[in-house]
């Protein structure tokens, strides 16, 4: 029996989420391979890890915990995370955690959310290339420039298929960690953009089903396609809108958030009610951010251009402010 591998990166706060996707992902498989979760734990307490453990025994599936709270000895080196969490550095170091014998994993992200049979992405056909990523069409030119990616497609990183194997064969990790150290503190998504732009012709494109963010519900397909020509054909953009396997909550707008509107609120909320961590709380504080959202997004869903526009303005803005926040 092939045995399906899922890894995730999360600390303590992130636990509520994380139990939700793993419950998400056990209600809506097939069932016809076993799975292993592989959590690499930064902090994660001993009464939520047994609580964790008991849950995914309950689904007759596997759980194991990886301590990683030293994992930036592992780096190697200081980086400058530019106001990103830094735990998702260590997803370039699954090869490093992971035992040799994992030979493909899907990783993902704790914000995302699994509303179809995961199986569909593992049995996904690479190609050949070491990875499996969906395109991120909204990324403007002058990042592509900066990573030497003219003519070529950039990625989101928060859902990725990994043939473990070629990654280890070809030392992609010490490709990226060489990569990261040469551009600490000038790289925008940091691992991201580092995985984009050293296996930029590793990297099999998928369905926007796969990784399926806002993005792709606030411009319609035709302005995306412009931004970014080829992310993905029609057919399969409208499949995925209507359908997607994986949810990305992306951006500031999630579910967890009192206040959020956001289009797949409920499914979170559904699958979290189902785990020992339904009670807990929403963040609060969010109600004045999420009503000039609301009202960004009305006046300017008519204007793709001016929103494309207005959104690459303000990131930078968010950035430097989540930055200030996490150095409190």
């Amino acid at each position: 029996l092939v045995i399906m591998n899922l890894l995730y990166t999360v600390d303590n706060n992130f636990v509520p989420q994380l139990a939700a996707n793993i419950c998400s992902v056990v209600s809506n498989h097939s069932g016809i391979q076993d799975i292993t979760f592989h959590v690499f734990s930064n902090g994660i307490t001993e009464d939520n890890q047994r609580l964790l453990q008991e849950m995914v025994t309950e689904y007759n599936q596997n759980l194991v915990f990886y301590d990683i709270s030293n994992f930036k000895d592992a780096l190697g080196f200081d980086l400058d995370t530019s106001g990103w969490n830094e735990i998702v550095l260590a997803r370039l170091l699954m090869a490093h955690f992971l035992p040799n014998e994992i030979e493909r994993v899907i990783y993902l992200d704790g914000d995302t959310i699994v509303l179809g049979d995961i199986a569909l992405l593992w049995n996904q056909d690479l190609k050949g290339c070491v990875v499996g990523m969906v395109p991120e069409p909204t990324v403007g030119p002058s990042r592509l420039n900066d990573l030497d990616l003219n003519g070529c497609l950039y990625h989101n990183a928060g859902v990725l298929l990994v043939d473990l194997k070629q990654w280890r064969s070809t030392c992609c990790e010490d490709q990226l960690l060489d990569y990261c150290e040469r551009r600490s503190g000038r790289l925008f998504a940091n691992d991201q953009d580092a995985l984009n732009a050293v296996l930029k012709d590793k990297i099999c494109s998928l369905s926007p089903a796969f990784n399926y963010s806002n993005i792709f519900d606030y411009y319609p397909f035709i302005f995306l396609n412009s931004l970014m020509p080829g992310f993905s054909d029609e057919n399969s953009f409208n499949t995925a809108r209507s359908k997607p396997i994986v949810v990305h909550y992306l951006g500031e707008e999630r579910p967890w958030r009192r206040g959020n509107t956001h289009r797949f609120n409920n499914e979170y909320h559904y699958y979290l009610s189902e785990t020992f961590w339904k009670d807990a709380k929403d963040e609060d504080g969010w109600g004045a951010y999420f009503l000039a959202w609301r009202t960004f997004n009305f006046l300017t869903r008519p204007f793709p251009q001016l929103r494309y526009k207005v959104i690459s303005g303000l990131i930078p803005a968010f950035l430097k402010y989540r930055a200030s926040q996490r150095n409190k």
